[in-house]
């Protein structure tokens, strides 16, 4: 639920001037015009400053690493004012519910009826590139959800830091200890089983034991050069991607050609106080995507890693009491990575008018212009998914005719 209007405030004098209009000073939540961080879009259009604590974003955006898709959400099809207030016109359930839009951005189901993520969809389709090799193609470094699980394969969860073993283990006697237990562990759990649950079970026990031995060796490795490249950051989204480098780093080890990766950040539902919440969550988000984007240029993985983020919706423009924002709709999205078409914006980004052609209401809440299955197949058909898989990844394809919006190379 990120604010997305203090993210990126057009920065030109007519722009800017309708942002203060609607976000006076008195509103609490206006940024002044000198203290954003301005960029130009590379095809043209409007100049836009990032939020302040978003250095690290501009600066990628200013080598060409980095992108911006302007009102990107969840829609059954697309979308206009008058077909969605007047006209009866299909819309995602639970519009504005955390809950459901999280479920809707990762499902890739406007209905909110999927527990299968399109992340675990796209990991079920990676069996060509992955031949042989039965390491989740899917890790999660912040619990299993929705968008890791897939129909046929399974996510693993890898913790941030540098413990991942048995419970109670990993100390003193570390490897010896390890080993021991785990032999004991695969043998219990190699016994027949006759209940189906007792045999799933079994089944994620078996890998889970197996994925030890693999990473384990991985985030514990003294000689990761990884940790000098977040020796500056420290917080929770920043650990979560310095796991991710390592693994990344660990390739080898794992042998497996295309992966995907779930990393995790929450806390902008910001109702109040939203100026030094948003502040202090993009800067560890930028700090954290800065460091990673270092790690991968060290280990020569610029080109072959891209980055993108979901959010379940933005914010409205029009300010809400407690110097905060309430729920809305499209939000802008970030892509980054040396693969990217960087510098540039893509889509079509609202008209900033309360009650205006692109307002759900009266409050300033987007409807989108780009959908998740346009943004989403985008980054798929650049990983890999053939066209022929694309349905089965994002079911509701088909309801959009441009796919392809060409921000990857």
């Amino acid at each position: 639920g990120n604010d997305g209007e203090n993210t990126l405030i057009r920065y030109d004098a007519a722009g800017y001037q309708t942002y203060a209009a609607i976000r006076t000073p008195a509103s609490g939540l206006n940024i002044a015009q000198p203290q954003l961080l301005p960029v130009q879009p590379a095809r043209g259009g409007p100049p836009y400053g990032f939020h302040p604590a978003c250095g690290p974003l501009k600066a990628l955006f200013d080598q060409k690493q980095l992108a911006v898709i302007a009102n990107m959400g969840q829609l059954v099809r697309p979308s206009t004012k008058a077909g969605l207030e007047t006209q009866g016109a299909p819309r995602p359930a639970n519009l504005f519910s955390h809950n459901d839009q999280q479920l809707a951005q990762q499902s890739a189901d406007a209905s909110g009826f999927t527990r299968v993520g399109w992340g675990g969809r796209v990991a079920d389709k990676l069996g060509a590139h992955n031949a042989g090799n039965l390491f989740p193609p899917l890790i999660s470094t912040n619990t299993s959800r929705v968008f890791c699980n897939g129909h046929t394969s399974i996510p693993l969860l890898v913790g941030r830091g540098t413990f991942y073993g048995l419970s109670g283990s990993g100390f003193a006697q570390a490897h010896q200890y390890d080993a021991l237990r785990a032999a004991a562990l695969q043998e219990i759990a190699a016994h027949p089983r006759d209940n189906v649950y007792e045999m799933v079970g079994q089944l994620y026990a078996q890998q889970g034991l197996a994925s030890i031995s693999v990473v384990s060796p991985i985030v514990r490795n003294p000689a990761s050069i990884v940790p000098q490249h977040f020796a500056e950051v420290s917080n929770d989204v920043a650990d979560q991607l310095q796991s991710v480098a390592k693994l990344i780093e660990g390739r080898a080890a794992i042998g497996l050609k295309r992966q995907v990766f779930f990393v995790y950040q929450g806390g902008y539902d910001t109702h109040g106080s939203q100026l030094g919440l948003q502040s202090t969550l993009l800067g560890n988000l930028s700090q954290g995507l800065q460091a990673f984007q270092s790690a991968l240029a060290a280990l020569g993985m610029t080109n072959n890693v891209t980055t993108f983020t979901l959010t379940d919706f933005g914010r409205t423009l029009k300010p809400a009491s407690d110097n905060g924002t309430d729920h809305g709709w499209g939000n802008y999205a970030f892509v980054v990575g040396g693969a990217v078409r960087g510098g540039d914006f893509y889509g079509t980004v609202p008209t900033m008018a309360l009650n205006g052609p692109d307002d759900f209401g009266k409050e300033g809440r987007w409807i989108p212009t780009t959908s998740l299955e346009q943004y989403g197949a985008t980054l798929a058909r650049w990983f890999g998914i053939a066209e022929g898989d694309l349905p089965y990844v994002f079911p509701n394809i088909g309801a959009f005719s441009n796919t392809n919006m060409g921000f990857m190379a």
